[in-house]
């Protein structure tokens, strides 16, 4: 098991962990994606209440990956967790509220009424009063490919609350992370994201499925340009061979770089771009220009068309038609053509 070392505190918490957030770095790579959703498809599939998040648009690229329709660009603050509210303005420096004696509650019909209770001469006047929604509900999350929660964009910085109650475990491959999660997974050695994760599920005692195995095989991939970067193991083929025994496809990419219903732009990762620049270039074989079967119509000269044409002509045959050696001398009937003719012989047979 090779993080089993590194894992005792979350394998504790796992069990009553019902609420679980995945949250993806901006500009998330198919890599860092397919990680992401492999491990979302496993906890749906063991009954965990599990959501996924990135504060991008997804691309045409990964649009491929199984589950993506189900990644969120925002977590809703309001789907649970403990309520607070906070009135601002009534408290001084050593955090106490002078004008206040106490605070009292009582439902009325379907409403919650707060009492404030203000000492005599004092004034209680919030300058506002704000909701804020502590963990949001989720016991656990996991952040995916990113250095450091800055780069989840909106996703932190808008719930910076979520994230400071919650066990965070942090899973990334770049030298440049912060390890600010309670549980770290940084290998840096490993070629891919999605390679982490395959010996990640392996040591929380998950199987993987066809789904969860196409994913991360299309990370591994993406992430070595086929196998062929230097960050290629053994670990890296034997992570391609378990996930290939389960019933895993290998990819077949489409460029990614556009948003999904736009035209797709020419993107790749630079491991993919270092296989392409390899490759021989047929483009020297090829024609500058489209070679063209049509004729263009200016070829053509049209035949002159002869109208006047008398009934005598119709029954004159053709130069075609006469006998070989023949011509045609003379376009009118000589008179001695219409007189019977005598021919005579010397002796009769």
């Amino acid at each position: 098991m090779k993080y089993d070392s590194q894992l005792t505190e979350l394998k504790n918490l796992l069990p009553t962990a019902k609420s679980i957030l995945i949250a993806l770095p901006v500009n998330a790579s198919i890599d860092q994606l397919a990680a992401g959703l492999a491990l979302f498809l496993t906890f749906e599939t063991i009954g965990k209440e599990v959501s996924v998040a990135c504060d991008d648009n997804i691309k045409v690229g990964q649009s491929h990956l199984f589950g993506v329709d189900h990644v969120q660009q925002s977590i809703h603050s309001s789907s649970g967790g403990n309520l607070t509210l906070t009135l601002e303005g009534v408290a001084v420096s050593n955090n106490t509220v002078p004008a206040l004696e106490k605070l009292d509650w009582y439902a009325e019909n379907s409403n919650l009424n707060l009492v404030f209770h203000v000492l005599p001469g004092q004034t209680f006047q919030p300058v506002k009063i704000v909701p804020k929604y502590q963990g949001s509900g989720f016991n656990l999350i996991f952040v995916v490919g990113a250095v450091n929660l800055n780069a989840l964009g909106n996703i932190y910085s808008t719930n910076p609350q979520i994230f400071s109650n919650t066990h965070i475990v942090n899973i990334d491959t770049q030298s440049a992370n912060t390890s600010f999660g309670q549980t770290n997974i940084a290998d840096t050695q490993a070629s891919s994201v999605s390679e982490v994760m395959v010996n990640l599920l392996s040591d929380l005692g998950y199987n993987l499925d066809a789904d969860c195995a196409s994913n991360l095989l299309a990370g591994i991939f993406e992430a070595t340009g086929n196998l062929t970067d230097n960050k290629t193991s053994a670990d890296t083929f034997m992570a391609v061979a378990n996930c290939l025994r389960v019933g895993g496809r290998k990819p077949h990419f489409v460029p990614e770089g556009a948003s999904r219903g736009e035209p797709a732009q020419q993107q790749q990762s630079p491991a993919l771009d270092k296989v392409a620049s390899s490759a021989y270039d047929w483009s020297a074989l090829m024609p500058k220009e489209p070679i063209s079967t049509e004729i263009p119509a200016s070829d053509f000269a049209v035949p002159p068309v002869v109208s006047n044409v008398t009934p005598s002509d119709t029954n004159q045959p053709s130069p075609e038609e006469l006998p070989v050696g023949e011509v045609v001398t003379s376009e009118t009937v000589e008179p001695e053509w219409l007189t019977p003719k005598i021919f005579k012989g010397s002796s009769l047979g």
